[in-house]
C-alpha cells in the first residue's frame, strides 16, 4: 500500500519484509530515505535504525508506530530518526513529513561549512589561483587544470561550478581512463565516442569535467574536440574542464594540436604542498575542524611534535594525503588533543604507503583500473570505519558514486 502511494508521487521505491532483506538492499543502493516499522517480528525497529545510521548516516529514516505511542516516537527521534508517523497512516500526512525531511536535509547540506574543501589558504600564489578560477567561472571558458596527485583538481572544478553561471545545470564527470584503451581499439573507440556524446548531452548547459585527459587516445581526442566545437554559445553552452597530472609541456606531445591549442590559453596550475609551512598548518587546522564535524568530536589542538612532522613530511599525496592523515589522527584520538603518542602510527604507515605508491607510480598505469580503485575504496572505508559519508569525502567523490563503485568492484565491508 505504501509503495503504491509513493510510486504515484514519483518516488522510486523498494520494499523489504524483514530486516535481513532490508540490510541487503541498503548495502546495494544509496537510498535517500527509509520508512520502517518500530515493531517487527525478528527484531525491533530501533536496532535496525541504529544499524542504518551507523552504515550510512545520510539516509533519512521515518519510523512508523502505533497510534499515540509517544514514548516510542520520542525514543526513535533520539536514536536518529528524522520523524515518526502514527498508524493508521494518512497518505497526505506521510507526504508532508517526507517533504519536510528532505527540505531540512537540503538546508543542513547548504549550511555545512565543509561542503567544498577548496578553501583559501594564505599566500600570494593561492590568491592568484583563486583570481584565475573566479575569472574562468565568470566567463564560462574551457579550461585545463594541471597539478600533482592530491592537489585538489576535482575540488577546483566544483568551486568553478558553484561560482559560475550554470545555475541548476548539471556537473558531469568523465574519466578518460574509462573510455580509452589499447585493447580492441576499433570497438573501444566506438564505445568511447558514444559515451562521450552521452555524457556531453547529460551536461547540457553545465560543466563536463574530463579527468586525466592525457589518457584519452588521439582518435577520441579528435571526437571530443568535434563535439565541443559544434555547440553554439547560447544558454545550452557546455563548459568543458580538463584535468591532468602532466604539465602543458608534456601535454603538447600527447594531445592532438587542435585540442592542445584549445586549452593552452586557459591553464590553471595547482601548487604542490611540500615545503609550504604556513599552508600545511592552515590545511591541517581546517581538516581537523572537518573531522570534528563529521565524527562528532571536539579535538581542540595538534601537538607541536605532530605539527613538526607535518611540516617536514614530503607530501607526495599533497592536500588529499594531508586530509586523510588528519582524519586518521582524529579517529585515533579520544581526548581533545592529537598527541605525539600516535606519531609513529600516523607517519610510519603513511610514509611507507605513499613512498611505495611513488616507487610504483609507473606500474600503476599498467594495472587494471578497477583493481587500483578497489584498493583505494577499501582503504577509505577502513579509515572511515565503514562511514560511507566520510569514505566518500576521503575519496573526493559523492556518496552515490561510492555506492556504485562498491557494487561494481564487489568491495567487501
Amino acid at each position: 500500500m505504501l509503495k503504491s502511494w509513493l510510486v504515484k508521487k514519483g518516488f522510486n521505491v523498494d520494499t523489504a519484509s524483514h530486516t535481513v532483506e532490508a540490510k541487503e538492499l541498503v548495502r546495494e543502493s544509496p537510498y535517500d530515505m527509509i520508512i520502517s516499522d518500530i515493531k517487527m517480528p525478528e527484531t525491533d525497529g530501533f536496532a535496525f535504525l541504529k544499524w542504518v545510521k551507523k552504515y550510512d548516516p545520510e539516509i533519512l529514516v521515518i519510523m512508523m508506530t502505533g497510534f499515540a505511542d509517544i514514548e516510542s516516537a520520542v525514543e526513535a527521534m533520539k536514536a536518529g530518526a528524522v520523524d515518526y508517523i502514527s498508524k493508521p497512516i494518512d497518505p497526505e500526512k506521510l507526504f508532508g513529513k517526507i517533504d519536510e525531511a528532505f527540505k531540512l536535509q537540503e538546508i543542513t547540506v547548504r549550511n555545512n561549512p565543509f561542503a567544498n574543501d577548496f578553501i583559501t589558504p594564505p599566500g600570494k600564489e593561492y590568491k592568484q589561483l583563486f583570481r584565475q578560477l573566479n575569472d574562468i567561472a565568470e566567463n564560462n571558458r574551457h579550461l585545463l587544470i594541471s597539478g600533482d596527485r592530491g592537489t585538489g583538481k576535482s575540488s577546483a572544478v566544483k568551486y568553478i561550478y558553484e561560482k559560475g553561471i550554470h545555475g541548476a545545470k548539471p556537473l558531469v564527470r568523465l574519466d578518460a581512463n574509462d573510455i580509452s584503451g589499447n585493447d580492441n581499439v576499433i570497438s573501444q573507440n566506438g564505445e568511447g565516442r558514444l559515451m562521450m556524446l552521452k555524457m556531453f548531452e547529460k551536461a547540457n548547459g553545465g560543466i563536463l569535467y574530463v579527468r586525466e585527459i592525457d589518457q584519452l587516445n588521439r582518435f577520441l581526442q579528435d571526437d571530443l574536440l568535434k563535439i565541443i566545437k559544434r555547440q553554439n554559445k547560447d544558454e545550452d553552452f557546455t563548459q568543458v574542464i580538463f584535468s591532468s597530472e602532466k604539465n602543458l609541456e608534456n601535454l603538447q606531445n600527447i594531445l592532438i594540436p587542435k585540442l592542445y591549442n584549445l586549452i593552452k590559453e586557459d591553464c590553471v596550475v595547482l601548487p604542490s604542498l611540500k615545503g609550504r609551512e604556513q599552508q600545511i598548518i592552515f590545511f591541517a587546522t581546517y581538516f581537523l575542524r572537518f573531522a570534528n564535524f563529521t565524527l562528532n568530536k571536539d579535538i581542540e589542538s595538534i601537538d607541536p611534535v605532530i605539527q613538526k612532522h607535518l611540516i617536514e613530511h614530503d607530501w607526495p599525496g599533497n592536500i588529499q594525503e594531508l586530509k586523510n592523515l588528519i582524519i586518521k589522527a582524529a579517529i585515533l584520538t579520544e581526548r581533545n588533543n592529537i598527541s605525539a603518542e600516535i606519531s609513529d602510527e600516523l607517519f610510519g604507515n603513511n610514509k611507507v604507503n605513499y613512498e611505495s605508491q611513488q616507487v610504483n607510480k609507473s606500474s600503476i598505469q599498467s594495472l587494471r583500473k578497477e583493481n587500483y580503485e578497489k584498493e583505494k575504496i577499501s582503504q577509505a572505508l577502513e579509515l572511515a570505519k565503514g562511514n560511507k559519508t566520510l569514505a566518500a569525502s576521503i575519496l573526493n567523490i559523492d556518496r552515490k558514486t561510492l555506492y556504485n563503485k562498491i557494487k561494481l568492484y564487489s568491495v567487501k565491508m
